[in-house]
């Protein structure tokens, strides 16, 4: 879990390990998948048309997409690519063709697939040069990222799908501190991002803080004509804004709509930057 000191500025530098954790959560999804009925496999998530058998296939997709990529250099023709949208509407595309295939298959022969390739990934992830560029993490506004931020962005992926997974069936969520916190550090980093058209003058900060669960902070700064990120939060910030771990994860991941953690948050200062945090999207959708 990272611990990063008052003042550290969270760049391309400041890496989030996310490894460890990464094998807490591959286990307990085999112990969880293990455990479900033939009812839970047919349950609703709470993403519209997707039951826990779909977003499990989702889960094995990308998984198999990493190994394919990393491990085999194999490359599937993509359209055209015009920007962030086109981006977003091929992915889904990708994962719904995937997901649409793999419902003839047993929830068995799932299980079996992720309880193989898993650990590929995780040992593809170990020899990876943290540091090289690799796909851009588009939610954070990159075009490319080093490999350790694309590795933590996998690792959100796997925690907060699980815990859709989890909530759907009823199961207690992951809440432990060493695997909650790797997940928001990695989603703050899509905060200047997520800010860029909220433009006050140089100097400006703000501060956003998750409570309860994890109690973290970071604290935006008005470069020229961007937002830097530093870790820590400022009490003379010109808005302040905290809301429970729990709300952050689920309303950063489309879990929850943006009403509903709206009413979650607290905010001292322009109320508008309250909107743009919770219409924040730490995932591509």
């Amino acid at each position: 879990m990272p611990t990063f000191q008052p003042e550290t500025r969270l760049d391309d530098e400041a890496h989030i390990a996310v490894l460890d954790p990464m094998r807490q959560v591959n286990t307990a999804l085999l112990d969880l998948l293990r455990g479900l009925t033939d009812d839970d496999w047919r349950k609703p998530t709470v993403h519209s048309h997707r039951d826990v058998k779909d977003l499990t296939a989702h889960l094995l997709h990308g998984c198999l997409r990493i190994v394919t990529g990393d491990r085999d250099d194999y490359d599937y023709p993509m359209p055209p690519i015009a920007g962030l949208d086109d981006l977003i509407a091929f992915i889904q595309q990708d994962n719904s063709e995937f997901m649409t295939g793999m419902r003839h298959i047993s929830p068995q022969v799932l299980i079996e697939l992720i309880a193989l390739y898993d650990p590929q990934v995780l040992a593809l992830f170990e020899h990876a040069d943290p540091d090289e560029m690799g796909c851009g993490v588009g939610w954070a506004g990159e075009d490319e990222s080093r490999r350790w931020f694309g590795i933590a962005r996998e690792y959100t992926e796997k925690w907060h799908h699980q815990a859709q997974l989890r909530l759907a069936t009823g199961r207690p969520l992951l809440y432990d501190p060493g695997l909650l916190e790797p997940v928001l550090e990695t989603f703050a980093r899509g905060l200047p991002f997520a800010f860029r058209g909220y433009v006050r003058p140089e100097g400006s900060q703000i501060t956003v803080s998750t409570t309860g669960l994890a109690d973290l902070g970071w604290t935006l700064r008005r470069e020229t004509d961007y937002w830097s990120l530093w870790s820590g939060t400022d009490a003379q910030a010109d808005v302040r804004l905290s809301l429970p771990a729990e709300a952050a994860w689920q309303v950063w991941t489309k879990t929850i709509g943006c009403d509903e953690a709206r009413e979650q948050v607290a905010c001292s200062g322009d109320q508008a930057a309250a909107g743009t945090l919770v219409r924040f999207v730490a995932i591509m959708a």
